[in-house]
Protein backbone atom coordinates (compact mmCIF):
# COMPACT_ATOMS: atom_id res chain seq x y z
CA UNK A 1 0.00 0.00 0.00
CA UNK A 2 1.45 3.18 -0.78
CA UNK A 3 0.26 6.68 0.77
CA UNK A 4 -0.95 9.72 -1.74
CA UNK A 5 -1.02 13.22 0.03
CA UNK A 6 -3.46 15.35 -2.14
CA UNK A 7 -4.31 19.03 -0.31
CA UNK A 8 -6.15 18.59 3.08
CA UNK A 9 -7.02 14.95 1.76
CA UNK A 10 -4.73 11.50 2.38
CA UNK A 11 -5.55 8.73 -0.16
CA UNK A 12 -4.67 5.56 0.95
CA UNK A 13 -3.56 3.17 -2.50
CA UNK A 14 -4.47 -0.57 -2.72
CA UNK A 15 -2.53 -2.24 -5.92
CA UNK A 16 -2.20 0.79 -7.47
CA UNK A 17 0.50 1.85 -10.44
CA UNK A 18 0.66 4.56 -11.49
CA UNK A 19 1.98 5.87 -15.02
CA UNK A 20 1.82 9.53 -14.75
CA UNK A 21 0.36 12.38 -12.62
CA UNK A 22 -3.29 13.12 -13.12
CA UNK A 23 -3.99 16.98 -14.36
CA UNK A 24 -6.95 18.22 -12.10
CA UNK A 25 -9.40 21.01 -13.54
CA UNK A 26 -10.80 22.01 -9.93
CA UNK A 27 -12.57 25.22 -11.77
CA UNK A 28 -14.58 22.96 -13.43
CA UNK A 29 -14.93 20.06 -11.56
CA UNK A 30 -13.18 18.06 -13.60
CA UNK A 31 -10.16 15.79 -14.46
CA UNK A 32 -8.43 15.72 -17.63
CA UNK A 33 -5.99 13.34 -18.99
CA UNK A 34 -7.58 10.47 -17.86
CA UNK A 35 -5.46 7.82 -19.90
CA UNK A 36 -2.33 8.54 -18.12
CA UNK A 37 -3.12 6.39 -15.25
CA UNK A 38 -2.56 2.77 -15.71
CA UNK A 39 -5.56 1.13 -14.51
CA UNK A 40 -3.98 -2.21 -14.60
CA UNK A 41 -5.75 -5.30 -16.23
CA UNK A 42 -8.69 -6.51 -14.25
CA UNK A 43 -12.29 -5.10 -15.80
CA UNK A 44 -15.57 -6.34 -13.72
CA UNK A 45 -19.10 -5.34 -15.01
CA UNK A 46 -21.00 -3.51 -12.51
CA UNK A 47 -23.35 -5.89 -11.71
CA UNK A 48 -21.08 -8.57 -11.06
CA UNK A 49 -19.30 -6.00 -8.77
CA UNK A 50 -22.90 -4.92 -7.12
CA UNK A 51 -23.00 -8.77 -6.70
CA UNK A 52 -19.88 -9.03 -4.71
CA UNK A 53 -20.53 -5.59 -2.47
CA UNK A 54 -23.94 -7.12 -1.50
CA UNK A 55 -22.50 -10.48 -0.42
CA UNK A 56 -20.07 -8.02 2.26
CA UNK A 57 -23.19 -6.40 2.90
CA UNK A 58 -26.77 -8.04 2.47
CA UNK A 59 -29.34 -5.32 2.11
CA UNK A 60 -31.43 -7.70 3.77
CA UNK A 61 -29.49 -6.05 6.96
CA UNK A 62 -30.51 -2.49 6.50
CA UNK A 63 -33.00 -0.42 9.02
CA UNK A 64 -36.32 -0.23 7.36
CA UNK A 65 -35.64 3.51 6.71
CA UNK A 66 -32.47 2.73 4.34
CA UNK A 67 -34.73 0.88 1.72
CA UNK A 68 -34.57 3.13 -1.23
CA UNK A 69 -31.75 5.09 0.34
CA UNK A 70 -28.78 2.25 -0.40
CA UNK A 71 -27.65 0.22 -3.29
CA UNK A 72 -26.80 1.93 -6.56
CA UNK A 73 -27.89 5.62 -6.49
CA UNK A 74 -26.07 6.47 -9.50
CA UNK A 75 -25.67 4.25 -12.82
CA UNK A 76 -23.66 5.17 -15.16
CA UNK A 77 -23.61 1.27 -16.48
CA UNK A 78 -20.16 1.59 -16.83
CA UNK A 79 -17.31 -1.02 -16.38
CA UNK A 80 -15.15 -0.74 -13.22
CA UNK A 81 -11.53 -1.24 -13.36
CA UNK A 82 -10.92 1.14 -10.34
CA UNK A 83 -12.94 1.56 -7.05
CA UNK A 84 -12.77 4.72 -4.27
CA UNK A 85 -14.33 4.19 -1.27
CA UNK A 86 -15.26 6.92 1.08
CA UNK A 87 -17.25 8.12 4.41
CA UNK A 88 -19.00 10.39 2.36
CA UNK A 89 -20.02 11.61 -0.70
CA UNK A 90 -18.82 15.33 -1.09
CA UNK A 91 -17.31 17.36 -4.08
CA UNK A 92 -13.99 17.43 -2.60
CA UNK A 93 -14.37 13.42 -2.16
CA UNK A 94 -15.89 13.01 -6.22
CA UNK A 95 -12.42 15.21 -7.31
CA UNK A 96 -10.31 13.08 -5.31
CA UNK A 97 -11.91 9.96 -7.20
CA UNK A 98 -11.99 11.06 -10.01
CA UNK A 99 -8.34 11.96 -9.99
CA UNK A 100 -7.66 8.18 -9.07
CA UNK A 101 -9.75 7.20 -12.19
CA UNK A 102 -12.23 5.38 -10.10
CA UNK A 103 -15.10 4.25 -11.82
CA UNK A 104 -16.78 3.71 -9.05
CA UNK A 105 -17.40 5.23 -5.37
CA UNK A 106 -18.71 3.39 -2.93
CA UNK A 107 -19.87 5.38 0.16
CA UNK A 108 -21.21 5.27 3.85
CA UNK A 109 -23.62 7.66 3.61
CA UNK A 110 -25.84 9.10 0.71
CA UNK A 111 -26.45 12.11 -0.57
CA UNK A 112 -29.49 12.02 -1.34
CA UNK A 113 -31.36 11.57 1.61
CA UNK A 114 -34.92 12.46 1.07
CA UNK A 115 -36.41 12.22 -2.35
CA UNK A 116 -35.38 14.86 -4.59
CA UNK A 117 -38.38 17.73 -5.90
CA UNK A 118 -35.09 20.18 -7.00
CA UNK A 119 -31.59 19.94 -6.47
CA UNK A 120 -30.10 22.46 -4.52
CA UNK A 121 -26.99 23.94 -5.73
CA UNK A 122 -24.57 21.92 -3.33
CA UNK A 123 -26.18 18.72 -4.71
CA UNK A 124 -26.11 19.50 -8.29
CA UNK A 125 -22.39 20.74 -7.96
CA UNK A 126 -21.90 17.38 -6.44
CA UNK A 127 -23.49 14.83 -8.96
CA UNK A 128 -22.24 16.73 -11.84
CA UNK A 129 -18.36 15.64 -10.34
CA UNK A 130 -19.60 12.33 -10.81
CA UNK A 131 -22.03 12.36 -14.35
CA UNK A 132 -19.16 14.58 -15.95
CA UNK A 133 -16.15 11.65 -14.89
CA UNK A 134 -18.51 8.39 -15.58
CA UNK A 135 -18.35 7.61 -11.82
CA UNK A 136 -21.45 5.20 -10.41
CA UNK A 137 -22.28 5.61 -7.03
CA UNK A 138 -22.96 2.91 -4.60
CA UNK A 139 -24.26 2.56 -0.75
CA UNK A 140 -23.60 0.49 2.04
CA UNK A 141 -25.19 2.02 4.99
CA UNK A 142 -26.88 0.49 8.18
CA UNK A 143 -26.27 -3.15 6.44
CA UNK A 144 -22.58 -2.26 6.61
CA UNK A 145 -23.22 -1.16 10.02
CA UNK A 146 -24.75 -4.54 10.77
CA UNK A 147 -22.66 -7.02 8.35
CA UNK A 148 -19.78 -9.06 9.94
CA UNK A 149 -16.52 -7.15 9.25
CA UNK A 150 -18.47 -4.53 8.91
CA UNK A 151 -18.72 -0.77 10.61
CA UNK A 152 -19.26 -2.10 14.74
CA UNK A 153 -16.45 -5.28 13.75
CA UNK A 154 -13.83 -2.72 12.34
CA UNK A 155 -14.31 -0.42 15.43
CA UNK A 156 -14.24 -3.42 18.39
CA UNK A 157 -11.10 -4.80 16.71
CA UNK A 158 -9.24 -1.44 16.85
CA UNK A 159 -9.93 -1.02 20.81
CA UNK A 160 -9.01 -4.58 21.00
CA UNK A 161 -12.16 -5.86 22.25
CA UNK A 162 -12.32 -9.61 22.79
CA UNK A 163 -14.82 -12.58 22.89
CA UNK A 164 -16.90 -9.87 20.96
CA UNK A 165 -21.01 -10.42 19.77
CA UNK A 166 -23.42 -9.06 18.36
CA UNK A 167 -26.41 -6.92 20.23
CA UNK A 168 -28.30 -4.95 17.52
CA UNK A 169 -26.27 -3.25 14.56
CA UNK A 170 -23.85 -2.92 17.57
CA UNK A 171 -21.06 -5.03 19.08
CA UNK A 172 -20.20 -5.76 22.84
CA UNK A 173 -16.86 -7.80 23.69
CA UNK A 174 -14.42 -7.71 26.85
CA UNK A 175 -11.17 -5.21 27.18
CA UNK A 176 -7.82 -4.89 29.18
CA UNK A 177 -10.07 -3.85 32.44
CA UNK A 178 -9.24 0.01 32.97
CA UNK A 179 -11.43 3.01 34.02
CA UNK A 180 -12.92 5.31 32.11
CA UNK A 181 -10.19 7.75 31.27
CA UNK A 182 -8.11 5.24 30.31
CA UNK A 183 -10.61 3.95 27.93
CA UNK A 184 -10.88 7.38 26.71
CA UNK A 185 -7.45 7.86 25.85
CA UNK A 186 -7.03 5.03 24.03
CA UNK A 187 -9.81 5.77 21.74
CA UNK A 188 -8.76 8.65 20.58
CA UNK A 189 -5.45 7.51 20.44
CA UNK A 190 -6.62 4.01 18.25
CA UNK A 191 -8.84 6.24 16.67
CA UNK A 192 -6.37 9.26 16.08
CA UNK A 193 -9.39 11.82 17.01
CA UNK A 194 -10.20 14.01 20.07
CA UNK A 195 -13.43 12.39 22.28
CA UNK A 196 -15.48 13.81 25.33
CA UNK A 197 -16.69 11.69 27.65
CA UNK A 198 -19.17 11.32 30.66
CA UNK A 199 -19.22 9.18 33.60
CA UNK A 200 -15.76 7.94 36.04
CA UNK A 201 -16.27 3.74 36.49
CA UNK A 202 -13.90 0.53 35.85
CA UNK A 203 -14.52 -0.70 32.53
CA UNK A 204 -14.33 -4.39 31.58
CA UNK A 205 -16.82 -4.53 28.81
CA UNK A 206 -17.44 -2.24 25.94
CA UNK A 207 -20.39 -1.67 23.48
CA UNK A 208 -19.32 -0.11 20.40
CA UNK A 209 -21.70 1.63 17.96
CA UNK A 210 -20.21 3.68 14.84
CA UNK A 211 -22.05 6.71 13.74
CA UNK A 212 -24.68 8.54 16.02
CA UNK A 213 -25.46 5.57 18.77
CA UNK A 214 -26.12 7.90 22.34
CA UNK A 215 -29.94 6.80 21.87
CA UNK A 216 -31.90 5.83 25.13
CA UNK A 217 -32.68 2.55 23.51
CA UNK A 218 -28.82 2.11 22.49
CA UNK A 219 -27.65 3.61 25.74
CA UNK A 220 -30.24 1.09 27.60
CA UNK A 221 -29.59 -1.71 25.47
CA UNK A 222 -25.88 -1.65 26.85
CA UNK A 223 -26.74 -1.19 30.09
CA UNK A 224 -29.07 -4.53 30.14
CA UNK A 225 -26.16 -6.77 28.23
CA UNK A 226 -23.86 -5.45 31.27
CA UNK A 227 -21.62 -3.50 29.01
CA UNK A 228 -19.28 -0.59 31.43
CA UNK A 229 -18.93 1.75 28.35
CA UNK A 230 -20.84 2.61 25.33
CA UNK A 231 -18.24 4.52 22.87
CA UNK A 232 -20.02 6.01 19.75
CA UNK A 233 -20.18 9.72 18.15
CA UNK A 234 -22.82 12.36 18.60
CA UNK A 235 -23.31 12.28 22.63
CA UNK A 236 -26.38 14.38 23.40
CA UNK A 237 -27.31 16.73 25.95
CA UNK A 238 -30.14 14.75 27.33
CA UNK A 239 -28.59 11.70 27.80
CA UNK A 240 -25.83 12.39 29.83
CA UNK A 241 -27.53 11.19 33.18
CA UNK A 242 -27.18 7.74 31.91
CA UNK A 243 -23.27 8.35 33.11
CA UNK A 244 -23.97 7.25 36.79
CA UNK A 245 -25.03 3.98 34.86
CA UNK A 246 -22.92 3.35 32.35
CA UNK A 247 -19.71 5.44 30.55
CA UNK A 248 -20.40 7.42 26.90
CA UNK A 249 -17.09 7.91 25.25
CA UNK A 250 -18.13 10.52 22.16
CA UNK A 251 -15.48 9.58 19.56
CA UNK A 252 -17.10 11.54 16.66
CA UNK A 253 -19.29 10.27 13.88
CA UNK A 254 -16.88 10.31 11.59
CA UNK A 255 -14.00 8.68 13.51
CA UNK A 256 -15.96 5.56 14.21
CA UNK A 257 -17.50 4.60 10.81
CA UNK A 258 -14.75 5.65 8.91
CA UNK A 259 -11.97 3.04 9.27
CA UNK A 260 -14.00 0.33 8.22
CA UNK A 261 -14.42 1.94 4.36
CA UNK A 262 -11.02 2.11 4.97
CA UNK A 263 -10.75 -1.74 5.60
CA UNK A 264 -13.08 -1.88 2.57
CA UNK A 265 -10.78 -0.58 -0.36
CA UNK A 266 -8.79 -3.76 0.50
CA UNK A 267 -11.71 -6.24 0.19
CA UNK A 268 -12.49 -5.18 -3.22
CA UNK A 269 -11.50 -6.93 -6.61
CA UNK A 270 -9.97 -4.37 -8.58
CA UNK A 271 -7.85 -1.60 -7.59
CA UNK A 272 -9.14 0.19 -5.33
CA UNK A 273 -8.36 3.44 -3.23
CA UNK A 274 -9.93 5.04 0.19
CA UNK A 275 -10.50 8.66 0.52
CA UNK A 276 -10.03 9.73 3.77
CA UNK A 277 -11.24 13.44 4.03
CA UNK A 278 -12.17 14.12 7.68
CA UNK A 279 -14.11 17.36 8.39
CA UNK A 280 -12.44 20.04 9.25
CA UNK A 281 -13.79 21.09 12.92
CA UNK A 282 -12.11 23.05 15.12
CA UNK A 283 -12.47 22.83 19.09
CA UNK A 284 -11.32 25.46 21.72
CA UNK A 285 -10.76 23.12 25.56
CA UNK A 286 -11.35 25.62 28.51
CA UNK A 287 -9.45 23.75 31.02
CA UNK A 288 -10.61 24.52 34.82
CA UNK A 289 -7.97 25.75 37.91
CA UNK A 290 -7.69 21.28 38.41
CA UNK A 291 -6.48 21.13 34.27
CA UNK A 292 -9.24 18.48 33.66
CA UNK A 293 -11.89 18.83 31.35
CA UNK A 294 -15.19 17.36 33.01
CA UNK A 295 -18.38 17.93 32.90
CA UNK A 296 -20.31 18.62 36.17
CA UNK A 297 -22.49 16.99 38.31
CA UNK A 298 -25.88 16.36 36.88
CA UNK A 299 -29.21 15.82 38.94
CA UNK A 300 -30.92 12.17 38.32
CA UNK A 301 -33.61 12.81 35.25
Amino acid sequence: MSILHISTTTIYMFRIPYANTLKLDVKNRKVLCLPVLNKGTDTMKLPHIIKFLENIAPPELADESDIGRIGLILDRKNEVNHIATSLDVTEHVLLEAAQSGADLLVAHHTPIYEPVNRLSKTLADTLKIALDNEISIYVMHTNYDRAQGGINDVLAGLLGLHHTRTIDMGRIGDNDPTNTEGLARLTAQRLDTHVQYAGDHMVESVMVLGGSGFRREYIEMAIDAGADALVSGELRHDVIPYSKDISLIDATHYATENPAMRTLAGRLPVESVFIDSKPQVRVIVQQNSSGSHDLPDLPDS
